[in-house]
């Protein structure tokens, strides 16, 4: 069977096409103003650090949402919770339409930040939930491309569309994930009955009790790596390079790779121990910010923009590969009964590496210069796959056939 012939299958299966339309709509109101927020808020008299806190905003309700996604779940039910994180997303927006005083902008962005945290969390789980465990990485994969998709054509792109579309068109089209609501009656029900089917006892949940977090530790820790490598780069892209458009060429090299490799690397892990992907994109993340920092110390204008392209490249394809290929392996090594837990550990562990990357390599820079910066994160990677090496054991993660 082809890969072609795996995906239509996959599609077939009841619920994965309405979760896909949900997070599409979901992830692309919210690339479609994380780039333009800020900019407004100058645009309304704010200041540049006052600006950073918009996003900032959004970026802290996010992460304190998930971490209470699944009490909610337990407590609500699948169905208004995607609908909320759904309404949570595309409402506020109107706000950002009347108005580009720094409140409005706060507030609009903390409730968008509330259906962020929702769909990020709810999303990775539903996928798990509604797929069988020998599909479940080319499942995560076709649900990384509804998730990076978006982002990688909205997020370069909304400054453009706003400039000939206009604010307004612009904000009316990010409350398009209220459409979503169509598909969470169903989906929630749905989801309900797979819940119950993966809390009810079984010999996986008759195990020697171990921590959730202990078990998938060792993973996290290579996802936390190359998300702060990822946000170092799309952080300060335009301070480590000459102009706008090698950033820009460098950041279209580390996004337009990420999104394939995300899906390819999630079919793989069916195939593969992921043990050994990930110790491979561990690897490609540390010659990508090798060649990043070499790029700073190169004499050679021309040499430099080739490593800067290259180390971009590179850190792209880990950047994609490495979120499926260890959301997979968590997924595996924690079992069918602590998938809500591990997509909570998942995702904060992704946010709070881009957020800790880019704040380390601002540090690093303000004194040694983002050559060092770099060149410490390309050490960290190196140390992320020897903890691989040592502690995971490829038995467990091979395919569950």
């Amino acid at each position: 069977m082809t890969k072609t012939d795996k995906n239509v299958k996959l599609l077939q299966i009841p619920g994965v096409v309405s979760l896909l339309w949900v997070i599409a709509l979901g992830i692309g109101s919210f690339s479609l103003l994380l780039p333009l927020s800020p900019a407004w808020a100058i645009r309304g008299g704010a200041s540049e650090a006052a600006a950073g806190s918009v996003t900032a905003i959004l970026m802290a309700f996010t992460i304190l949402t998930q971490l209470s996604v699944n009490w909610a779940l337990k407590r609500f039910g699948w169905a208004a919770v995607l609908g909320a994180g759904l309404f949570c997303l595309g409402a506020p927006a109107l706000l950002q339409a009347t108005s580009l005083g720094l409140p409005a902008l706060l507030i609009s962005s903390a409730v968008r930040g509330i259906g962020f945290g929702i769909l990020t969390v709810g999303g990775a789980t539903a996928i798990a939930l509604l797929v069988p465990a020998a599909q479940r990485g080319a499942a995560v994969g076709i649900y990384g491309l509804a998730v990076a998709g978006p982002q990688l054509v909205l997020v370069s792109s909304a400054p453009i569309l706003e400039q000939h579309l206009g604010r307004l068109l612009i904000t009316l089209l990010a409350t398009l994930p209220v459409l979503g609501l169509f598909w969470t009656s169903a989906l929630g029900r749905l989801l309900n009955d797979r819940t119950r089917s993966a809390d009810a006892p079984n010999a996986e949940n008759t195990k020697a009790p171990q921590s959730t977090l202990t078990l998938i530790l060792p993973v996290l820790l290579s996802l936390f790596i190359v998300t702060s490598s990822g946000g170092a780069i799309l952080t300060f892209a335009s301070q480590i390079t000459a102009d706008a458009s090698s950033a820009t060429i460098a950041l279209l090299c580390l996004t337009g790779f990420a999104t394939p490799t995300r899906w390819a690397f999630g079919s793989m892990s069916d195939r593969y121990p992921t043990k050994y992907l990930i110790l491979g994109l561990a690897v490609v993340c540390f010659l990508a910010m090798a060649a990043l920092s070499a790029s700073l110390l190169s004499s050679s204008i021309a040499q430099g923009l080739l490593l800067l392209y290259l180390g971009s490249t590179l850190l792209g394809v880990s950047y994609g590969g490495m979120q499926s290929a260890t959301l997979v392996c968590a997924y595996r090594l924690a079992g069918n009964a602590h998938l809500a837990r591990v997509s909570v550990l998942w995702n904060v562990t992704f946010d709070l590496g881009t957020g800790v990357g880019a704040m380390l390599t601002g540090l690093i820079a303000a004194t040694t210069g983002f050559a060092a910066a770099f060149g410490f994160l390309s050490v960290a990677a190196i140390v992320s796959a020897l903890v691989v090496i040592k502690t995971l054991k490829p038995t467990a993660m091979s395919d569950p056939h």
